[in-house]
């Protein structure tokens, strides 16, 4: 007895998913049912959410997104927003508390010698003493870091809107070049020839 799944012929078989992250990637942003504008808007809106200094906000950002946009690429708005992930947490942090310092002319008033970092961690947010010791021992770098913060969501939405649409629109003129060209307006054939 045959396998059912080895009986289909080649034209019925599902295409195989692309293999590897650029691939991958690159079928999201080719989405044959979206324009590029509307490719653009996921990521940015996905970009911008990760830059967001409200940690811990950002899946849920996304989620009411994407209820009140119907029309944006969903994956492309999650993947855009987990550019924000474990390993670029601080980097991204500290790229918002020197914006905000910068903002304010503190940039080299910043004493952040009175934080104990390795104080902080999970267990200051489970009670209300903690969150308060850990707010308190953060003033110095809070006020710059939500400032800086705001600031470069509000930076990347731009940014990550042209990135894309540049991007989204050159994948096209790669792989679509048929669909961008105008069709050929039908020629006169003089009769009998």
């Amino acid at each position: 007895m045959t396998d059912p799944i080895e009986q289909q012929s080649p034209a019925t078989a599902a295409p195989a998913a692309p293999k590897g992250l650029w691939n991958r990637l690159k079928a999201h942003i080719l989405h044959p049912e979206l324009s590029p504008e509307q490719v653009a808007w996921s990521f940015a809106l996905g970009f911008s959410i990760a830059w967001n200094p409200l940690l811990g906000l950002h899946t849920g950002m996304v989620f009411l997104f994407c209820i009140l946009f119907r029309r944006l690429h969903r994956p492309l708005m999650i993947m855009a927003m987990l550019v924000n992930n474990p390993w670029t947490m601080v980097p991204i942090a500290t790229a918002s508390a020197w914006v905000g310092n910068l903002v304010r002319g503190r940039f080299t008033a910043a004493n952040l010698a009175k934080v104990d970092w390795h104080a902080i961690g999970w267990r200051s947010f489970l009670t209300w003493d903690g969150f308060e010791a850990t707010t308190t021992m953060l003033r110095p770098v809070l006020k710059s870091y939500l400032i800086g913060g705001t600031i470069c969501t509000v930076v990347a939405l731009p940014v990550g809107y042209f990135f894309m649409l540049w991007l989204a629109k050159r994948l096209r003129r790669i792989h679509w070049p048929h669909l961008l060209e105008p069709a050929c307006p039908p020629q006169d054939i003089p009769p009998g020839g």
